[in-house]
């Protein structure tokens, strides 16, 4: 007796009608019920894509076209109905709020469960069950757009586990998480694995922290062919610096070396490029920030750490002038902030939005970038130069006519940060700059970051990425609870284990590493 595999695919393409060359290219690989799938590859291979396709989103809810098959238990796709390979192969996306139709999180879920034509009585025993399963049960009547980042992907993974899928893609589910945030969704996942019976797929571009759930690592190369697929550990050690090659992050556990910022940057003025002071924020009666005080030098890198929901967002926007506060004082270059003119201080600062999707106001890539510059009246001879190179910093050059939303969520981050950079500006402000990059995006935007401090930009920096607020940042502010729990060297956070563990932070690998071989453990 035979059984036929969960999914197979045999030599499927895909193109965009925007693009000349297919993402997906020519792929054909078998995923059989129980497998748990890391897919991997640098930004912008088709990860994401595959994902639509293998349910049947793509190609039909977007121009674009596909050769080749993908049967699902035997069944080619194109033979089901419409929306019913839906609910067989459930995705949550990179950007959860593209998943939400609805303002309340009960009545998203029940919106769920009424395409499914759950009875009503039936309803509020199984939200109840799923916000269990993702530890959000005291969120049930909150509104969506209240929650923060981390909290919304846990609502979109809770609608999608009530279709009790076969197969789970999950697209870089805990980039917006933070740290011990991440790390129990990850183990909600493994209790997932051990309670069903349902496939699952990850895609991720750092796999540290799954390689223990994973059975499986497929990697697609930059022209969306398959490279490898193989067991997580023959792939990251028989195959390193191939991975390195294609732009993924090798796990920390097969490098031979993790870098440290040796010594934080001595600030050499005394005069704060911006101070906040005593600022507090309330939204409606909700206080999302309290007392906040600090200074930020030229040339300084700060990263702002703390858990989700703790006000890091807000506090950036603060900053930029895209929220008022509600009390205290925003001073930049020692003009109260309210008074800058709009123009001016645009030109004078940067921010990158947490979703770049936001920051995105024209038809085309070019025009994104060079919208700025068009606005400050430069002539065109004088920025064209200037964008294409950006545009060949970034890897955007093959998509220098294409439509900003049509680009992947790696190419859409990468952008966001390239229309920041025209000029050199006084400060520059980044929410996640570096999610959904892969390992040489990351390090090259690092390296752009790092040569315009040298030139006396001050940079702050949200990140859930301890590793680069370990190897990049001259100080850290961690918020708690609203207010700054730290403000000092990230040195002084690595040694503060109560602080950790009250802001769900983790220390950087290199730390976490010598305290396991300090017990024996790893040699």
């Amino acid at each position: 007796m035979s059984f036929s595999p969960l999914l197979e695919l045999k030599d499927y393409s895909f193109s965009y009608e925007s693009q000349e060359k297919p993402i997906i290219n020519n792929l054909s690989c078998t995923i059989h019920d129980g497998d748990s799938i890391l897919l991997m590859g640098a930004s912008g291979s088709g990860k994401s894509t595959l994902a639509l396709c293998l349910n049947g989103l793509y190609p039909e809810a977007i121009e674009g076209y596909s050769s080749g098959d993908i049967y699902f238990r035997g069944t080619n796709i194109n033979d089901f109905k419409k929306g019913e390979l839906n609910q067989k192969i459930g995705i949550v996306f990179q950007d959860p709020e593209s998943q939400f139709c609805m303002l309340k999180v009960e009545d998203e879920l029940a919106f769920t469960l009424e395409n499914l034509s759950v009875p009503r009585s039936e309803m509020v025993r199984k939200i109840d069950r799923v916000l269990d399963q993702v530890k959000m049960t005291n969120y049930k009547n909150r509104k969506i757009h209240e929650l923060s980042g981390g909290q919304k992907q846990k609502i979109a993974l809770a609608a999608v586990l009530l279709m009790e899928p076969d197969l789970l893609i999950l697209d870089e589910p805990t980039a917006n998480l933070d740290p011990v945030s991440s790390l129990e969704f990850i183990a909600l996942v493994g209790e997932l694995q051990d309670n069903t019976e349902m496939s699952i797929i990850v895609i991720e571009h750092q796999a540290d922290d799954w390689l223990h759930l994973m059975n499986r690592c497929i990697v697609l190369d930059q022209k969306g062919q398959l490279m490898l697929d193989d067991v997580p550990d023959h792939v990251f050690n028989q195959h390193a610096e191939l991975v390195k090659e294609l732009g993924i992050f090798l796990p920390n556990q097969y490098e031979n070396t993790v870098e440290q910022n040796p010594l934080p940057s001595i600030v050499s003025s005394t005069h704060p490029c911006m101070s906040v002071n005593q600022m507090s924020f309330k939204r409606k009666k909700d206080s999302i920030l309290k007392n906040i005080s600090f200074n930020v030098y030229p040339g300084e890198f700060i990263s702002i750490v703390g858990q989700n929901g703790a006000g890091k967002s807000t506090l950036l926007q603060l900053m930029s002038r895209l929220l008022q506060p509600s009390e205290g004082s925003v001073t930049f270059l020692n003009r109260p902030l309210n008074e800058w003119d709009e123009r001016e201080l645009r030109k004078r600062t940067g921010f990158v939005f947490q979703n770049p999707e936001h920051q995105f106001i024209t038809d085309t890539v070019y025009d994104e970038i060079t919208f700025g510059m068009k606005l400050n009246e430069k002539p065109e001879k004088d920025f064209k130069a200037v964008a294409n190179e950006l545009l060949e910093t970034f890897h955007l050059t093959h998509h220098k006519w294409s439509n900003p939303f049509a680009l992947s969520g790696g190419q859409k981050r990468r952008l966001s940060v390239a229309t920041m950079l025209d000029e050199t500006p006084d400060l520059l402000l980044f929410d996640e700059p570096t999610f959904g990059q892969d390992a040489h995006t990351t390090l090259e935007l690092m390296k752009i970051i790092i040569n315009l401090k040298r030139k006396g930009t001050s940079v702050v920096f949200i990140t859930h990425d301890m590793d680069l607020v370990d190897q990049y940042a001259d100080r850290v502010i961690v918020l708690n609870n609203g207010r700054i729990a730290l403000d000092g060297q990230p040195e002084e956070l690595w040694q503060n284990d109560d602080l950790l563990k009250e802001a769900r932070l983790r220390k950087p690998y290199r730390m976490e590493r010598k305290e396991v071989e300090s017990v024996g453990l790893i040699h």
